[in-house]
């Protein structure tokens, strides 16, 4: 009878730690899925729109992301779109004999597709900059024309601490 409980006792450990790595590895796939879905909305916004939005005051920034993140659902589906055509593009390009026509039509359409994701960030942009003061919309030309200097690590040395000032040279001494 006490050998049968010290085997129930260890099968519920082992039932405990496979059911604690399941939920583990669920968990981890469902993460990686919507971090896949929050990229896709970002791609868009990485160089086009972000370069016009990044100036914006804080609040402002909060409030355009917040609200094309809200539009993920609809984004999500032109995005594929447009990934579908670059591909289509990619495809045209590398056939034995080049159809400019083609080309050209392919690259019309992904200009349209690329433009119907690009609208509705632009209308969001626009309802948010007329909720501005005047002082506040000074304000972000200003950062746009001086944005804040970043600074970029070194890669040539090892040591990843940056130095709080430049480091001086020895003084070489006149008795050499």
């Amino acid at each position: 009878m006490k050998n049968f409980s010290l085997k129930m006792n260890w099968m519920s450990i082992v039932m405990l730690l496979s059911l604690g790595i399941n939920f583990f590895v669920i968990g981890f796939m469902y993460a990686q899925h919507k971090a896949k879905e929050i990229r896709m909305t970002r791609l868009a916004f990485d160089n086009s729109i972000s370069k016009l939005v990044e100036p914006f005051p804080r609040s402002g920034k909060h409030d355009f992301y917040v609200t094309m993140r809200s539009k993920r659902e609809e984004l999500i589906p032109i995005y594929r779109n447009i990934m579908s055509q670059r591909a289509t593009i990619m495809t045209i390009i590398a056939e034995d004999r080049l159809d400019s026509d083609k080309l050209r039509k392919a690259m019309q359409e992904y200009h349209e597709k690329y433009h119907a994701m690009v609208n509705p960030s632009q209308e969001v942009m626009i309802k948010i900059i007329s909720g501005l003061e005047l002082t506040e919309r000074q304000a972000i030309l200003e950062r746009y024309k001086n944005p804040p200097r970043r600074t970029y690590r070194s890669r040539e040395n090892d040591d990843r601490r940056r130095p709080s000032r430049p480091m001086e040279q020895p003084q070489q001494s006149s008795f050499d």
